[in-house]
């Protein structure tokens, strides 16, 4: 028979002790958390001393970290000297850049990505997903109104695919996501929870209410060991980059089936989703991956800048770009440069100092 231990079992002074050794150990990780930031003064900075600061992100295999310490690299035999500001991440740097803003205060999230320093400067120019800087441009995805960053320009557009692939654990034998609501099966689906994704979900009537109502659940991508029967990404890649990784992780830990999408929902997609087109992933991609299948991906990380630059500053970034090209293929994502595609982004203007070089050389026909 069970029974409540006495009181007597547990004294005073021991759940006091115990109660301190808690706090005490709070209060040192919220000291290792404080110490772990620093603001770092960088001088003088700007385009008219050869010292713009870039936003870029975190040092640890961030797409725009190793694009940050590309154009850092490829700029200095031109006497530039960059400085790379590694947490105007996330959705930040179009308006930090559009605005000539400073840095935001470090939080937990940059630091165990590796950024410990944040510049106390404005942003002169930065890197950014294609997407992001043409919904900035235009005022976003939902409300025309929010962020709406007309001053934005483009300097160049470097290729970087990554694709959109549902992938369902095989023991489940789903073949089709339409299974799911038409035998009303109780899965796990994990996702983004992008554009892209949501498009998926809701051609299949697979919302949060619909899943819940017989059982299923909605989550996001998270843990290598995350539970779930179905995952929908459309950032599929190989890459070890923070933002991919957990698909190598998934794909390997789990005997994924990839799923072949609705042709309507891969037009719809075409045609009403920023950044993505029609495609086809390749076999191998990942662990799994055993076939050609049809989809849509998304390819471009955006350097750009204010319209209000130097027109040379804009001239030399795109010239250092091209010719230190070669070097894009050493980092943990392989990027391209495409010389039909680098001075575009969807309406995104190109800046005239960018546009100046890219006619000089003979990539935009006069």
């Amino acid at each position: 028979m069970n029974k409540s231990l006495p009181k007597s079992s547990f004294p005073p002074i021991r759940r006091w002790l115990m109660y301190t050794l808690f706090a005490f150990i709070l209060l040192l990780l919220k000291i290792n958390y404080i110490f772990a930031q620093e603001t770092i003064d960088v001088g003088v900075t700007g385009w008219d001393v050869k010292r713009p600061v870039l936003a870029s992100a975190c040092p640890h295999g961030c797409p725009w970290g190793e694009l940050g310490e590309f154009v850092q690299e490829a700029m200095e035999p031109m006497d530039y000297e960059v400085i790379l500001c590694r947490n105007c991440n996330y959705n930040l740097g179009p308006r930090i850049v559009a605005t000539k803003s400073y840095p935001p205060e470090l939080n937990e999230d940059m630091i165990r990505s590796g950024t410990t320093q944040r510049v106390n400067a404005t942003i002169d120019f930065g890197i950014t997903s294609s997407i992001q800087l043409t919904n900035a441009y235009n005022g976003g995805v939902n409300d025309p109104g929010e962020y709406h960053f007309s001053n934005l320009r483009l300097i160049a557009h470097i290729e970087d695919p990554s694709y959109l692939l549902v992938g369902v654990r095989k023991e489940t034998g789903i073949t089709s996501l339409s299974q799911i609501k038409e035998k009303r099966l109780p899965v796990r689906i994990i996702t983004r929870g992008g554009d892209v994704e949501n498009a998926v979900l809701n051609y299949y009537g697979l919302t949060q209410k619909a899943l819940e109502s017989w059982g299923g659940s909605l989550g996001s991508v998270g843990e290598e060991d995350a539970k779930f029967d179905v995952i929908v990404g459309g950032n599929a890649s190989p890459s070890q980059n923070p933002e991919c990784s957990y698909w190598t992780a998934y794909s390997y830990n789990n005997n994924l089936y990839f799923l072949d999408l609705a042709e309507e929902l891969l037009e719809q997609i075409d045609n009403d989703v920023t950044g993505y087109e029609r495609t086809v992933v390749r076999w191998g991609l990942l662990r799994g991956v055993d076939r050609a299948i049809p989809t849509v991906a998304r390819s471009g990380q955006a350097i750009f800048a204010r319209d209000d630059i130097p027109e040379q500053a804009a001239y030399d970034i795109a010239k250092a770009i091209d010719t230190h090209r070669s070097g894009l293929k050493w980092y943990i994502r392989v990027y391209t440069y495409d010389s039909q595609s680098v001075w575009k982004n969807d309406d995104v203007p190109l800046h005239p100092g960018a546009e100046r070089y890219y006619r000089e050389i003979g990539y935009i026909p006069y």
